[in-house]
């Protein structure tokens, strides 16, 4: 005998503790198919990289319409000064190719961290803000607020860097990550000890940038030291005649999951 009869369930009935847990764990289930239904995804490209933005927002199709437009608009406008940045290098150093290459590598960096602290606040002031977002152009990321699955879990392994055993993950929360690696075609490594990489962690895409093309700059020897003295949240990997060194500074810690 089938056990449903005028939508009844014949089986025993939930009551006390057993009947507030049942309603726990439907409205747990509920809040999941919520949230994974106020999720919005936005891609593209744009100041010549890609951009990918993840949003949490209680928003209609009209309304996911219109932060899209928006979006666009503003990396528009982004794309407009980036053009016009490039133009003045090219008529000031275009007789230099290599230094034409390098300086434009720069302005494109900058602007990709500009462009993700311009749609963060751009997002967090509009009517329609987002619980949480996470804004990614070209590599730079920042994340705020917390996201239905707890804070934004990313790696700062990447392609081409070495990937040790263990590789650790941050948790960013209203922060940026920024990314910052060698130039070998620009010049080539003449010497046995070379920074390879930088990634810095800080309030805001720009000041993570700024601090990253610090250390960046550095000498590898100068560079962790640089790090600690600005109270960096910074991993720095540097090749030495022995193998890959990765550092990390004691700013940065708390970032690691545990």
């Amino acid at each position: 005998m089938t056990p449903f009869a005028l939508g009844r369930f014949s089986g025993l009935a939930l009551s006390g503790p057993a009947r507030l847990l049942l309603l726990m764990l439907v409205a747990m289930a509920l809040s999941a198919c919520r949230d994974r239904a106020n999720e919005h995804l936005y891609q593209g490209s744009a100041l010549g990289t890609g951009y990918h933005i993840t949003l949490y927002a209680d928003l209609d199709h009209e309304q996911a319409a219109e932060l899209e437009a928006g979006i666009q608009g503003e990396l528009a406008s982004l794309d407009r000064q980036r053009s016009g940045f490039i133009a003045a290098l090219e008529a000031a150093f275009g007789w230099f190719w290599l230094s034409t290459s390098i300086l434009q590598h720069e302005v494109d960096r900058a602007t990709h961290a500009l462009a993700v602290d311009r749609l963060t606040l751009w997002l967090d002031g509009h009517r329609f803000a987002p619980a949480a977002m996470m804004i990614e152009v070209g590599g730079v990321v920042r994340a705020q607020g917390m996201p239905p699955a707890g804070s934004w879990r990313l790696s700062l392994e990447r392609a081409g860097l070495p990937d040790p055993e263990g590789g650790r993950h941050i948790r960013l929360q209203d922060a940026a990550l920024v990314h910052r690696f060698a130039q070998q075609n620009g010049v080539p490594l003449v010497t046995l000890t070379t920074p390879l990489a930088v990634s810095v962690v800080a309030p805001s895409a720009s000041e993570a940038m700024r601090q990253a093309s610090r250390l960046m700059h550095a000498t590898p020897e100068d560079a962790v030291h640089l790090a600690e003295v600005m109270d960096s949240a910074a991993r720095v990997v540097v090749k030495t005649p022995q193998g890959i060194e990765i550092h990390h500074t004691a700013a940065l810690e708390p970032w690691f999951e545990s």
